[in-house]
C-alpha cells in the first residue's frame, strides 16, 4: 500500500494537534516490517515555505519520500507592509474584497493540479486540518480531534471557527473515512455533523515512552530550573484558554487556600497562552493569589516528564476534551489525576482518577481537598494510572490507523 500523508500541518500546528500528527507519523514509519511506501506532502503556500521545525526533519525512512510542493498562495494586499498607511490600506481592502473569491478559486485549482500530480500512484491520502484535499480516484482519510467550535463557539476566535467549519464540511462531503480520537468524539461527530457511524473509526492516541516514572535525582534536577520541589505543587498542563476551565480551577484553588493557607502547595500552570487568556490572570489577581499560582509558560518537551513526576497530582477539570493527552501523560508518569466527568476524560482515565463536575466550583474544591488530604488515595490512583497508561501506545495507534487504510482499500476492491 502506498500512503500519502500530509505533513504541512507539522509546520503550523501547536500543542495537541502537532503532537498527534508527529507521533503518529513517526510510529507509522517505524512499523515492522515496513510493508508500505509513504509519500509525505508539504504544501508550501499553506505556511509560506520558509518555516522550519527541526523535529520534522527526523521523520525519515528508506520507504518514505518527502515532497515540498510549491503553488499559489492566497494573498491579501491589505497585509503587505508597504500598504499599511492611512488611505492605502483601505484601498487595498477594497481590492481584496473584489478579488478574494476569484483569487481563492485560482489558488485552490493550482493546489489541486500540483497535489494530484505528486500523489499519482498513491492508494490512500491522510489529509489534515490545514490541507483539506481529496485527490481524484484516491481514498481520503481525515482525523477529527474534537468538536469544540460547535459545542463552545464562545470560547473560540471567528478565524478558528471558520477553519473548523471548512474541515467539518470536508469530512462530511469528501472524506471516505474519518478517524476520531475517542468514542466520545465519534458520538459528537455523529450527532453534530450527521455522519453515519460506519465511516468513523476510533483510534486512540498514544503516550511517548519519555513519560514514565523517573529517578528522584532526575526529577529534582528537572524541577530546580522552575524553582519547584518534588511533591510541592499541584500541576495543570495545557494552553491557557477558556475550554481548560482555569477560571473555575483558580476559584476552587483559592477556596482551598483560604481554608488552609499554610498547608496548600502552590498551583502551577504550565502551557502557552491561547485566545481569551486574560480572564484567568485577572481572576488570580482578584483573588489575591499571585504568590500562590505560578504561571511558568510553555515548557520544553524534555522537561515535561519531570514536571509530571514531581507534582503532588494533576488538576485538569477541562470543560471538554476530544482525547485529553495531559491526563494520560500524568498517569504514565505515576501521578494521580483529578479531572472532569465529561466528554472523553472518563473514557481515557477509567478508574485511575478523581472526577469532578467542571461547571461546579464546589465540586472542584472538594476534589482538590480529597487529593490533598489522602496520600493513600494518591498512591492508589498513581498505580492504577500506570497500569491504565500501558493501553495507549503510538505503535498501537499506527497499527490501527493502517487498518483503517486497508479497510478502505479492501472496500474498493
Amino acid at each position: 500500500m502506498k500512503i500519502g500523508f500530509d505533513i504541512t500541518e507539522l509546520y503550523v500546528a501547536q500543542a495537541g494537534v502537532f503532537y498527534y500528527r508527529y507521533h503518529l507519523l513517526r510510529a507509522l514509519l517505524q512499523l515492522e516490517p515496513p510493508n508500505h511506501e509513504f509519500c509525505l506532502i508539504d504544501y508550501y503556500p499553506v505556511h509560506g515555505g520558509w518555516l522550519e521545525r527541526p523535529e520534522v526533519e527526523t521523520l525519515t525512512a528508506p520507504h518514505a519520500r518527502t515532497y515540498h510542493v510549491r503553488g499559489l498562495r492566497h494573498r491579501k494586499l491589505a497585509r503587505l507592509w508597504f500598504l499599511q498607511k492611512p488611505g492605502l490600506v483601505q484601498v487595498a481592502r477594497g481590492i481584496d474584497s473584489v478579488l478574494s473569491v476569484s483569487w481563492g478559486k485560482l489558488a485552490q485549482q493550482v493546489m489541486a493540479n500540483k497535489l494530484t500530480d505528486q500523489l499519482q500512484g498513491v492508494d490512500i491520502f491522510h489529509t489534515s486540518d490545514v490541507l483539506s484535499f481529496a485527490p481524484p480516484g484516491i481514498k481520503t482519510v481525515t482525523t477529527i480531534h474534537d468538536m469544540t467550535t460547535l459545542l463552545f463557539p464562545e470560547h473560540h476566535t471567528q478565524e478558528t471557527i471558520a477553519l473548523q467549519e471548512e474541515k467539518f464540511r470536508f469530512a462530511r462531503e469528501k472524506a471516505d473515512a474519518i478517524i476520531a480520537v475517542s468514542e466520545s468524539t465519534k458520538r459528537d461527530i455523529v450527532r453534530l455533523l450527521g455522519i453515519e457511524p460506519a465511516r468513523i473509526h476510533v483510534v486512540y492516541e498514544g503516550v511517548d515512552p519519555a513519560f514514565c516514572p523517573l529517578p528522584a535525582e532526575v526529577v529534582a534536577a528537572g524541577l530546580a530550573q522552575y524553582d519547584l520541589s518534588p511533591d510541592g505543587y499541584i500541576l495543570h498542563v495545557g494552553t491557557v484558554e477558556p475550554r481548560k476551565n482555569l477560571v473555575r480551577l483558580v476559584q476552587a484553588y483559592g477556596a482551598v487556600w483560604r481554608q488552609r493557607p499554610y498547608a496548600t502547595p502552590p498551583l502551577v500552570l504550565a502551557g502557552a497562552t491561547g485566545w481569551f487568556f486574560r480572564e484567568v490572570f485577572d481572576q488570580i489577581e482578584k483573588l489575591g493569589l499571585t504568590e500562590q499560582v505560578k504561571f511558568i509558560g510553555r515548557v520544553d518537551d524534555a522537561d515535561l516528564p519531570a514536571l509530571y513526576n514531581g507534582a503532588l497530582f494533576l488538576a485538569y477539570p477541562s470543560l471538554y476534551e476530544g482525547f485529553g493527552l495531559p491526563v494520560l501523560e500524568a498517569m504514565a508518569c505515576g501521578t494521580a489525576v483529578l479531572t472532569s466527568n465529561v466528554s472523553s476524560l472518563p473514557e481515557i482515565v477509567g478508574q485511575a482518577g478523581v472526577y469532578v463536575e467542571p461547571g461546579d466550583v464546589q465540586s472542584i474544591t472538594d476534589g482538590l481537598l480529597l487529593l490533598l488530604d489522602d496520600a493513600l488515595l494518591r498512591r492508589e490512583l498513581a498505580d492504577k494510572g500506570l497500569a491504565r497508561a500501558k493501553d495507549f501506545t503510538w505503535q498501537k495507534a499506527a497499527e490501527e490507523t493502517t487498518a483503517v487504510y486497508a479497510h478502505l482499500i479492501h472496500e474498493e476492491s
